[in-house]
C-alpha cells in the first residue's frame, strides 16, 4: 500500500500528469495531490472560496472544517489538483464505495478560474482515471440551481438519478 505522509490509504494507481493551455492561454498542470505538500495551498484556496461558489456546504465556511473535509479526503479517497505555477486552482477528489465499486466525486475550481475549461478537463481525466483503476461508476451530488455544472455532467455522460432539493447524479463506467 503506498502512502503519502502519514495518512493511510487504499493503493490507487498513479495518476498520469497533464498539461494543457487553458482558453485564457495558462499553462494548467493536472496531477495527483501530494497532502503533506499541498496540504496548506489547498486549505488556502478553499479559504478564499465565495459563499456563492459552495455547493451543499462544501468546501466547508471554516479554516477548522476546511481541514477536516481536506484530511478526510486524504485519508479515505484520492484526489488532483489544478495548477498554474506553483498555485492550486482546481481539486477534483473521489472516495470509493463501501464495497469499492464506485466513488463519490467532488469537484472545485476557484471561481477566479472558473470558465476557463479546467473543470471540465480535470473531471475528464478523472473519469478516464477511474475506469482505468477499475471503478464501476462515478455518483455526485450537486444543487439543482446549478446549470452550468449539471450541462457539463450531462455532456460527460451523467445522468440524474435522483432529484429533489439537489440533483444525484450518476456515471456508469461501462458506457464510456
Amino acid at each position: 500500500m503506498r502512502q503519502t505522509g502519514t495518512e493511510k490509504r487504499r493503493n490507487f494507481p498513479r495518476f498520469p500528469l497533464t498539461e494543457f493551455t487553458d482558453r485564457k492561454g495558462d499553462l494548467i498542470t493536472l496531477r495527483e495531490y501530494d497532502h503533506v505538500k499541498d496540504r496548506e495551498n489547498l486549505v488556502d484556496m478553499y479559504e478564499s472560496f465565495t459563499p456563492e461558489n459552495r455547493c451543499l456546504g462544501l468546501p466547508p465556511s471554516t479554516r477548522i472544517g476546511i481541514e477536516m473535509w481536506v484530511d478526510y479526503l486524504a485519508e479515505d479517497g484520492f484526489s488532483v489538483v489544478a495548477e498554474i505555477g506553483e498555485k492550486i486552482v482546481g481539486h477534483c477528489s473521489i472516495v470509493p464505495s463501501e464495497d469499492g465499486k464506485v466513488v463519490d466525486l467532488s469537484i472545485f475550481v476557484h471561481q477566479d478560474y472558473q470558465d476557463r475549461g479546467i473543470g471540465q478537463r480535470m473531471l475528464k481525466k478523472m473519469i478516464e482515471y477511474c475506469k482505468s483503476a477499475g471503478f464501476e461508476g462515478i455518483t455526485l451530488i450537486t444543487e439543482r440551481t446549478n446549470k452550468r455544472a449539471i450541462h457539463v455532467y450531462k455532456k460527460l455522460g451523467f445522468e440524474v438519478v435522483d432529484m429533489h432539493f439537489e440533483y444525484d447524479m450518476y456515471l456508469d463506467l461501462s458506457k464510456v
